[in-house]
């Protein structure tokens, strides 16, 4: 499998991730992102948790930016905790 970070992912995933955050009051540097990219059936797992120590929430997809709606779920139900105070 390769692993890559936030900032290989193509720009339309990037900006995605980055509008959900904002939405919900948060900014990407709150969250590590990694990438895990699978073999023949070219399955991906995102693995997203807050850089302040948050488990880490898995997304599978084999489809772009799917995962980011399901991310934004995550973010609606509190998952990830409430955003810090800048």
């Amino acid at each position: 499998m390769v692993m890559k970070r936030y900032h290989e992912l193509p720009a339309e995933e990037r900006d995605a991730f980055e509008a959900a955050c904002a939405r919900h009051g948060f900014v990407a540097e709150d969250f590590e992102v990694n990438v895990e990219n699978g073999g023949v059936n070219a399955q991906r797992t995102i693995s997203v948790g807050r850089v302040v120590g948050s488990e880490f929430e898995r997304y599978a997809t084999a489809d772009g930016a799917a995962w980011i709606a399901s991310f934004e779920r995550d973010l609606a139900a509190d998952t990830f905790g409430f955003p810090l105070a800048d």
